[in-house]
């Protein structure tokens, strides 16, 4: 198929995915798993903040807007007659860790129902941090949120994995999913580690969406000045042979930072965070896009007691700006029959 100017951007086609080799030989050490958050999170944002700077010549992605694809599709005004009302929003969570599994994600769904807000929640079928039950799934898809796959294990290798162990841990992924009986299964890489194989790995699979992509990251270790550069949801390419495909899996982008990247990447305080939020969310409004959170129970990330309160007040900032509120699985199936895929 022939490849547009925002399909390139979109797509990542200009960037090769590097992560550095010190955090494989932390992955390999078992950092992830088995060392304190508090040492581990220190760890891998100082490999952040020791990354090489891109100069301004060389910078591929502005950060926390980079617009770039949206720029240069014609579909766009299309796309944002799609909301019922002036923009969308989806909060996510990624559940890492025991303490996220066993308090935080509680604490979370309890003040999302004050606000009548239901998420989507990535879990991780085969951690090793925290066993999952399928009673709690059953109960929270009952309820109205959206249980996704955080990969199959959240070890930080999966960037480093052999192409047939990526494929493997894929499908395995989609296998627990299918024994969960998930009404929609959507997938989120751990770490965000995208490789060039995944896209097809999860087509093939069979998930019906996936949100790894951030519209801009400034600083995922090895994926720093990465980025889809849009703020709308997309059909991801996939190279078969020397030919691309068009995936009929729907990609929604991460637009929002995530939590970790501002505690730990900027070390910016609440009320900063908040702001920086509410910013983004603003311009998102302003075009037509969806506002698409990560927003971790982890005691390191909001998670942990001392941010409830922020949290309690992201959610009221998402209530004011009135958009209209998803989950990933219910943009996908609405999206899906407003905009088709591409038959290949």
């Amino acid at each position: 198929m022939k490849i547009s100017k925002s399909d390139y951007y979109r797509n990542e086609m200009d960037i090769q995915y590097t992560p550095p080799a010190a955090m494989q030989l932390g992955v390999g050490l078992g950092l992830v798993e088995y060392i304190p958050f508090q040492i581990r999170d220190s760890f891998v944002s100082l490999l952040s903040l020791f990354r090489p700077k891109a100069s301004a010549s060389v910078k591929r992605r502005n950060f926390p807007i980079d617009d770039l694809a949206d720029k240069l599709d014609p579909t766009i005004e299309e796309k944002r007659e799609f909301w019922q009302k002036d923009f969308g929003v989806i909060m996510t969570h990624d559940v890492d860790t025991r303490e996220g599994y066993e308090y935080g994600l509680s604490k979370f769904v309890e003040m999302e129902r004050q606000e009548d807000i239901v998420s989507t929640i990535n879990i991780v079928p085969n951690s090793l941090a925290y066993n999952l039950d399928p009673d709690l799934v059953s109960s929270l898809v009952s309820d109205g949120f959206d249980i996704a796959m955080h990969g199959l294990h959240h070890d930080g290798k999966f960037a480093f994995l052999s192409e047939e162990e990526q494929k493997t841990r894929i499908f395995e992924a989609a296998r627990k999913a299918k024994e969960l009986n998930l009404p929609s299964i959507g997938y989120r890489a751990p770490w965000l580690h995208r490789t060039k194989k995944m896209v097809q790995y999860l087509t093939e699979a069979g998930f019906d969406w996936d949100s790894s992509f951030p519209d801009t990251d400034d600083s995922t270790p090895g994926y720093a000045d990465t980025g889809s550069r849009t703020v709308f949801p997309f059909y991801p390419l996939y190279k078969e042979g020397e030919n691309w495909k068009q995936s009929p899996m729907l990609e929604i982008p991460v637009s929002m930072p995530q939590d970790w990247s501002l505690l730990y990447y900027y070390k910016l305080s609440e009320e900063s965070i908040l702001r920086v939020w509410k910013k983004k969310m603003e311009y998102i409004k302003s075009q037509g896009g969806v506002a698409a959170f990560i927003v971790h129970p982890d005691q390191e990330d909001f998670g942990h007691p001392k941010y409830h309160k922020a949290y309690k007040s992201v959610l009221k900032i998402i209530k004011d700006a009135d958009p209209e509120l998803m989950t990933c699985s219910q943009l996908a199936n609405r999206w899906k029959k407003k905009f088709p895929p591409v038959l290949n």
